[in-house]
């Protein structure tokens, strides 16, 4: 049965209630980190400074492949976005952007001194 009008505003504003208090911040980074790993899969899919394929250097062919190497250890994600820094060359601005919220989101979790990271507007 499709909701109400009034219905769907009930949930939205429940929803914004939960992220304001909170609730869905586990959620939240869950997404931050899922569009990094899309944002460094976009990249290792283009072909490197040299020419060849990001795949052939590393053996990652697959999404899976590579998703599976940066779970094989907890500091692969985190170094592979630092590596990125400090001008995040090679990435689209969206791309930098979430590669940027996963560097900040881990500063936060360790207490590093609170620092914005500036996302170059790339043409």
């Amino acid at each position: 049965m499709p909701l109400s009008n009034a219905d769907r505003q009930r949930r939205y504003r429940q929803r914004l209630k939960a992220r304001a208090a909170g609730g869905a911040v586990v959620e939240q980074a869950r997404g931050a980190v899922e569009r990094a790993i899309q944002a460094l899969w976009s990249y290792h899919e283009r072909p490197s400074p040299s020419g060849v394929a990001w795949r052939e250097i590393d053996g990652c062919r697959t999404l899976d492949e590579y998703r599976s190497e940066l779970e094989r250890s907890p500091a692969n994600l985190l170094q592979t976005c630092r590596a990125f820094l400090p001008g995040f060359e090679g990435l689209t601005m969206d791309e930098a952007r979430a590669v940027a919220d996963v560097i900040e989101l881990a500063d936060a979790l360790r207490l590093a001194p609170a620092g914005r990271i500036v996302v170059p507007e790339i043409a």
